[in-house]
């Protein structure tokens, strides 16, 4: 008999529990597709942690707006061709109605909900799938999942407020789409925001995907930090300086911490690693495409794992007697 799963239990009259054997889980791993580049993957929910006033808001329109041309988010994220649906439920409508006008957003076909809409004053997860499902969409954004839990009565101490994150994040990999969800932080001054800041941090950043930061520098207010927290899909200490404007609340990825190369190079990098692989037919590891392509050790590791987790390259596990295991990539 099948289970839920759609798999034969391994086992019969075990009553409720059927565990899956790990040669059928592997079935069902798909290669990471990124929705945004480095930001967001398909069937995951994302957590973008910030203050108010920090341009949480107006970064997830213009993300959203990327996503509907398909074009380069910040000039440096390639996205992917979207249908998405913003669940805004921290600003009213003319404040949003405001920023779309200094944005020029006009005809873009992106759907809102607004908290005074009926129901969009309440998380309901089967409204959503329902919704998601009828007008295919595939992308949601929820500005903030913070104002839109409270504001049914629960607290943020509650442990009951995880729960509706732990059921986006199913949602997201149940239909394979993403969920961008923006949170609080706590009110205190800081240079830097980091997982202790965000508000119910200890329900919130286990529930979901992938968390990221954003905040203001302290002394110019046009320019913006974002930083991966962890922990699936983001690379966890990735941080990028962004440009921001204030005419028309653009954003433009500037520069990348501790001698990250920008996502722009990676993809170049990636690229060339990719092709030499299928033209050479030969296992290399990532020391030896290092020295080939002239770039650090750690950019080549990593650049070899990405590839390997989208599905693009394999890879083979060499044992030496001395020293530890390494791999040899191919193509």
């Amino acid at each position: 008999m099948a289970s839920k799963n759609g798999f034969e239990s391994s086992k019969k009259g075990i009553g409720k529990l059927k565990p899956i054997p790990l040669s059928q889980l592997m079935d069902q791993w798909k290669p990471r597709e990124w929705i945004v580049d480095l930001f967001g993957a398909k069937g995951s929910c994302v957590l973008l942690a910030a203050d108010k006033g920090s341009g949480k808001t107006t970064f997830i329109y213009r993300m959203a707006e990327a996503l509907e041309y398909q074009k380069m988010f910040m000039g440096e994220l390639k996205t992917k061709k979207s249908k998405v649906f913003v669940w805004q439920a921290d600003e009213s409508r003319n404040n949003a109605l405001d920023k779309f006008k200094l944005m020029d957003l006009q005809k873009e076909n992106i759907s809102f909900l607004f908290n005074d809409d009926e129901g969009g004053y309440e998380l309901d997860i089967d409204e959503l799938r329902i919704l998601v499902k009828i007008q295919n969409i595939d992308v949601v954004f929820i500005d903030s999942i913070t104002g839109l839990i409270m504001g049914n009565g629960i607290s943020i101490k509650d442990s009951e407020f995880c729960i509706p994150l732990y059921a986006l994040n199913n949602l997201a990999s149940e239909l394979k789409i993403l969920i961008v969800i923006t949170a609080h932080l706590r009110k205190e001054e800081r240079t830097e925001v980091d997982m202790n800041d965000i508000l119910g941090a200890g329900t919130q950043s286990g529930a979901v995907s992938d968390v990221w930061s954003m905040w203001t520098d302290e002394k110019d207010d046009e320019i913006f930090y974002l930083k991966c927290l962890g922990k699936r899909n983001c690379e966890k200490g990735t941080k990028w300086k962004l440009q921001g404007n204030k005419e028309d609340y653009s954003f433009k990825l500037i520069d990348a911490d501790c001698g990250d190369l920008l996502p722009t190079k990676k993809n170049e990098l990636s690229d060339k690693f990719l092709k030499f692989l299928t033209k050479e037919k030969h296992e290399y590891t990532y020391k030896e495409l290092s020295a080939k392509f002239k770039c650090n050790f750690e950019h080549a590791r990593r650049i070899c794992i990405k590839l390997f987790t989208e599905g693009k390259i394999e890879r083979t596990k060499i044992v030496e007697k001395v020293g530890r295991p390494y791999f040899k990539y191919w193509k």
